[in-house]
């Protein structure tokens, strides 16, 4: 295959440019850690105390509601009263439905655009995936534990923590006497983990026909990921301004069933696994959109010379960009539309074939492209080979939410709320990968973001539904000194 003259071009520029930056620049020292002062820590102490009393609430979400245990989610929401009592004496407190609270604090200004100050919403929720091995962790998944500067159990990293931070800051800041200016809403949801339709729907509804339009919404997200990027000379606090879109397809093919004995020359087994080997072997297209010309924009201030140089001429190294990000699965799934084959099923006995064999392929979809887009594109795909696709489960697809802007109040007052929470990191755009119940508000806020304010390396995100969850005391103190500033601001 003959290379293209333009790519041959731009790589043959880029090995010039990469030479030169080498020879003129020095090495760049990362800068050292501005740590907060230990009376600013001081200042969100106890957050750790409220922390440790609601992840002992085992509030596990199923999509079997007989599965889940009530009286723990009951529970987890009368803990709340006791340890946020201004939060609870002050602002509007609503249950909606029976997996959703709504706390709503009334600005002093007017919230009616374009004269005032529109609302914002921070979102969190509270509902846990199960631990199956819990026999294995060093301290119990639902014991909220205390030990070697770390707050124990599920919900520490996912994400009862940011709900936590978020009232204990509320807390603080009413005992000072604070108000707001702009009115701000406390959306949390009890089944995020499960799709959020008992909880986020709801109350993205329940605003949506009050008339609400927020300026914007902060949910869970991108870490501040310490050591993510081994070019970045300094931790990196990962601001979702987008959120790909989710759906399950189902790719079956048909056979003739019958005894193992005396196949036929193509098995239905046979015609699937042609499909999805079709569909692994013939990846979406890679595009640099505008999320992520906007993460290497902002990323390139904090890369070495001839990295700077790479990012910001994309119009040149964009295809060595691409096959840059290409080569890792973690930056792959920010160019492009994912296909990731997940289940397999044929027949029910060793020795019968198949007489229809499935396979469930997860689908992550880039914004800009769509799910029928993606089925259509997958069918010509399985075709040559006899299978067939179809949506896998219809009621749970996502389509990929709008890219919010970084040049935003919201985006800025996030900026500078992490500025006084961790001085250390810079703050870049990002695509998040995974789905959150930002969803929901789809329409109710004008831009979304999504960050977990927690300075997290790749060991530590391992405890994210995982074994052995836990937060960092001096961590968690500055997740809330982040929503205390963030809030402060508005």
């Amino acid at each position: 295959m003959s290379v293209p003259i333009f790519a041959l071009v731009a790589a043959l520029a880029f090995v010039l440019l990469l030479v030169l930056a080498r020879a003129l620049a020095t090495p760049r020292a990362k800068s050292a850690e501005e740590a907060l002062s230990e009376s600013a820590l001081e200042e969100a102490a106890g957050v750790e105390d409220a922390l440790a009393a609601v992840v002992k609430r085992a509030t596990v979400s199923y999509y079997d509601k007989s599965a889940e245990d009530d009286a723990a989610f009951a529970a987890f929401k009368k803990d709340l009263e006791g340890l946020f009592p201004k939060v609870h004496a002050k602002l509007r407190r609503e249950e909606i439905g029976d997996r959703a609270l709504l706390f709503t604090w009334e600005g002093s200004g007017k919230t009616l655009a374009p004269a005032g100050l529109r609302p914002a919403i921070l979102c969190a929720h509270f509902d846990v995936v199960p631990a199956e091995d819990a026999e294995q962790w060093r301290h119990g998944p639902f014991s909220g534990d205390i030990a070697e500067l770390c707050v124990w159990g599920r919900g520490t990293q996912d994400i009862k923590v940011t709900l936590v931070c978020a009232l204990h800051a509320a807390e603080r800041l009413l005992a000072d006497g604070f108000g707001p200016r702009r009115t701000i809403y406390f959306a949390f949801g009890g089944d995020e983990e499960i799709g959020g339709s008992r909880g986020a729907r709801l109350t993205g509804e329940t605003l949506a026909s009050r008339g609400v339009h927020a300026s914007f919404l902060l949910d869970e997200g991108g870490p501040v990921a310490d050591g993510m990027l081994a070019f970045a000379d300094r931790p990196l606090a990962l601001i979702g301004i987008a959120e790909k879109g989710y759906m399950d397809v189902a790719v079956e093919a048909a056979g003739a069933g019958g005894h193992a004995s005396m196949p036929p020359r193509r098995t239905a087994v046979g015609d699937l696994a042609r499909a999805i080997a079709a569909i692994e072997a013939s990846p979406s297209k890679a595009r640099l959109g505008y999320t992520v010309r906007s993460f290497l924009n902002k990323l390139s201030p904090y890369s070495p010379l001839y990295v700077r140089i790479l990012f910001r001429n994309l119009w040149l190294f964009g295809p060595i960009v691409k096959a840059f990000f290409g080569a890792g699965h973690t930056t792959n799934a920010m160019i492009r539309t994912t296909y990731a084959p997940t289940m397999l099923q044929g027949s029910a006995k060793e020795n019968v074939l198949a007489d229809l064999a499935r396979a469930n392929v997860n689908v992550r979809i880039l914004p800009g492209e769509t799910a029928e887009g993606i089925l259509a594109r997958m069918a010509r795909l399985a075709k040559p080979s006899g299978a067939k696709v179809r949506d896998g489960h219809p009621e749970s697809r996502v389509e990929p939410l709008p890219e919010s802007s970084v040049d935003h109040e919201g985006y800025r007052a996030i900026e500078a709320a992490l500025s006084a929470s961790f001085p250390e990191a810079a703050a870049v755009p990002y695509l998040f990968c995974a789905g959150t119940d930002t969803k929901h508000y789809r329409g109710v806020a004008e831009a979304m973001y999504r960050l977990t304010p927690l300075k997290q390396n790749a060991s530590q995100l391992d405890g994210v539904h995982g074994r052995d969850e836990r937060v960092e005391i001096g961590n968690l103190r500055r997740c809330e000194i982040f929503y205390h500033r963030l809030i402060e601001s508005l």
